[in-house]
């Protein structure tokens, strides 16, 4: 633990962290789609209440990441951290004693609200407490945690975890309790420092901006706005995808256990996307390269989903996983990094990415479920027009990494 009034070490920051985007954040993010069949059974719910009740979490994230990243701008960033873990908690038990199909869309809502206070907040932390050179590498880190999280919530949630505790509604309760375990260790372990003094050495201080003065500079900053297009279109895109790789692959008649496993490798694969490419673009100095590359080898690997047969995927599915985190995680490190926001409005601008990728995460699985119907080859083709439409946005974005 570390005492009252000294920072903690950066890499302490790192790790608890990235323990907070596994089990506050990744677990309870991803916890639903493996306990649809047994929710489905005791609530008796339709496709179309299991396509709303999905859609609600990104929904609710969309609408309220902008207020979560005002909060970690105004107020003590740890305390707000931490506050959001028991925020969450709620959240995700309330969905525990969902009685109906409205309920569990109401309490869905709500979980993708709490999710916003901690997931804009995370990545302006690191700013604080790393220099440019190293900020890629080390929110990379952090960022890997979503996965790890997703992982073992889909690996585990329904085959070990169900069995162990007796039932959905308890499996979602162990992940509240995570979540609370996760919030006490992060207000005990990160501490606020004693004085207003520049954190960790990076020459930088954690100022509390007034909701105003925030809103006003990032609804200003021109580029901020080209890198939500950007995510709005790329990473949209990303979740659309995830939520329709296993239900093509079965309609194409892949093995159910088949087919699940490959869908899988988008996020074992993304472990790697998420500590590399940033790792890289802090080597080469160069953010906006990386993220172009990134977004166009999704909206071609996309398209070939269309074209090639279901072997192919083996291949192509971790390919966009890779490329998509090593997005994801850029994209939510450049608005610290831009001359007009930096870390003192970092939570602010991020927020307002994050509801960029969350409302194209709510919208594309509607249109692509629509265009399924006709063709189930042509949500593919929608998706990669969309990424590489959105990737034309990047161009317009400055340089922001310091060689």
């Amino acid at each position: 633990m570390t005492d009252k009034g000294q920072t903690p070490s950066k890499w302490l920051v790192v790790l608890m962290a990235n323990l907070v985007l596994i089990g506050a954040v990744g677990m309870p993010f991803t916890a639903m789609p493996v306990l649809f069949s047994s929710v489905t059974r005791e609530l008796q719910l339709t496709l179309a209440h299991v396509g709303m009740i999905w859609g609600a979490l990104p929904l609710g994230l969309a609408l309220f990441s902008i207020l979560g990243g005002l909060l970690g701008d105004r107020f003590d960033l740890r305390k707000v951290i931490g506050i959001g873990c028991f925020a969450i908690a709620i959240a995700n038990g309330l969905r525990s004693v969902s009685g109906d199909p409205v309920t569990l869309i109401i309490f869905m809502f709500l979980c993708g609200a709490s999710l916003s206070i901690v997931i804009p907040n995370l990545p302006k932390i690191v700013g604080l407490f790393f220099p440019p050179r190293q900020m890629g590498l080390a929110f990379g880190i952090v960022n890997s945690g979503f996965n790890i999280g997703a992982i073992l919530a889909t690996a585990l949630g329904a085959t070990f975890i169900l069995p162990l505790v007796g039932s959905w509604r308890n499996v979602l309760s162990f992940y509240s309790a995570i979540c609370i375990f996760l919030g006490i260790t992060w207000l005990l372990v990160i501490r606020r420092e004693k004085s207003n003094q520049a954190i960790a050495g990076t020459g930088t201080t954690e100022r509390k901006v007034p909701f105003g003065e925030a809103l006003a500079t990032i609804v200003r900053a021109k580029e901020l706005w080209f890198l939500v297009i950007a995510n709005l279109g790329v990473v949209g895109s990303y979740i659309a995808l995830m939520g329709y790789i296993p239900i093509y692959l079965e309609s194409a008649g892949v093995l159910k256990v088949t087919g699940d496993t490959i869908a899988s490798t988008i996020f074992m694969a993304g472990i790697i996307g998420t500590i590399t490419l940033p790792a890289l673009s802090d080597r080469i100095g160069n953010r906006k390269m990386v993220l172009i590359i990134c977004a166009a080898v999704m909206g071609i690997s996309t398209f070939l989903l269309s074209t090639s047969g279901t072997m192919l995927f083996w291949l192509l599915i971790p390919l966009i996983g890779i490329a998509a985190m090593g997005f994801i995680t850029l994209s939510l490190t450049m608005p610290l990094e831009m001359r007009s926001i930096g870390p003192t409005y970092g939570a602010s601008a991020v927020g307002l990415v994050v509801a960029g990728q969350n409302i194209g995460g709510f919208l594309f699985p509607i249109i692509g479920g629509n265009l399924a119907e006709i063709n189930q080859l042509w949500p593919f083709v929608f998706w990669a027009i969309i990424l590489l439409a959105a990737t034309s946005s990047l161009f317009f974005i400055r340089e922001t990494s310091r060689k």
